[in-house]
């Protein structure tokens, strides 16, 4: 009963965080495969991937409803990030006989990476990030939005997480963006990405698509609450309590 109870109260909570955030996905959901359900590295990132694939179609839907998303940025997003994720991903693929980087170059570089998306979160928290006072709305250019894009699409392709954190601190960092418009671009930019990317680990056999179903089953409803919420909750208090638990799973990852 707690193999089925567990992963439906995982994806129940990281549905919600993401439909809220635009965060939290992969950054909860791969060290939760990894360090509750014990998947190797390679598996918990296809099967995080699949999952996140169909949460943020949710999330997104919800959001274009809620605030209008910009398709043509999330397009230019995509043309940087799907090529990337793609080359990526089939680098981590062909590399799976690769004891040493799979059993523990591979969890150390996914450690990092949760630890600086932690940091990341907590900068936003301190207001480190972003303007600190109102301006005018000002969108990346398309060629900035590849760039960002790419960037964003290599960790996805590696990890399964940080892309989308990144992808919103650059924005923040370098541009002015109402966090309610960029938490929708990013949650539908993150599920175009997450769809792309799935198909290199599907087409591997490194997705366990039983226990994606128990995923979703939390994590579909929890999206559209989180997406419903995101103009009515504290999400500086939201953001607190998920950076220190990234940082906790980057830090155990490392260290285990």
């Amino acid at each position: 009963m707690t193999e089925i109870i567990l992963p439906i109260g995982a994806g129940l909570l990281v549905g919600f965080l993401i439909g809220l955030t635009g965060m939290g996905g992969g950054s909860l959901m791969t060290p939760f495969l990894l360090l509750v359900m014990k998947l190797n590295p390679v598996l918990a990132i296809g099967t995080d991937l699949a999952f996140a694939a169909v949460t943020k179609i949710a999330g997104g839907i919800q959001h274009r409803r809620e605030n209008g998303i910009s398709l043509k940025r999330v397009f230019w997003l995509s043309c940087g990030s799907l090529p990337a994720s793609f080359l990526s991903a089939q680098f981590i693929i062909h590399q799976i006989d690769n004891k040493q980087l799979i059993g523990h170059t591979l969890p150390t570089i996914l450690g990092v990476t949760l630890i600086v998306v932690s940091l990341i979160i907590l900068a936003r928290i301190f207001r480190m990030l972003g303007p600190t006072e109102h301006v005018d709305i000002v969108w990346p250019a398309p060629w900035a939005l590849v760039l960002i894009g790419a960037i964003g699409g290599v960790l996805v392709g590696l990890t399964s997480i940080g892309g989308g954190t990144v992808i919103m601190a650059l924005m923040l960092i370098f541009f002015a963006i109402p966090l309610n418009l960029l938490v929708g671009l990013d949650v539908m930019h993150g599920a175009v990405l997450a769809i792309a990317t799935s198909f290199n680990f599907i087409f591997a056999g490194q997705t366990d698509w039983g226990l994606v179903g128990l995923l979703l089953i939390g994590s579909i409803p929890g999206s559209a609450l989180g997406a419903r919420m995101v103009n009515r909750i504290d999400r500086r208090l939201v953001r607190g309590i998920l950076a220190f638990f990234i940082l906790w799973a980057g830090v155990d990852l490392i260290f285990k």
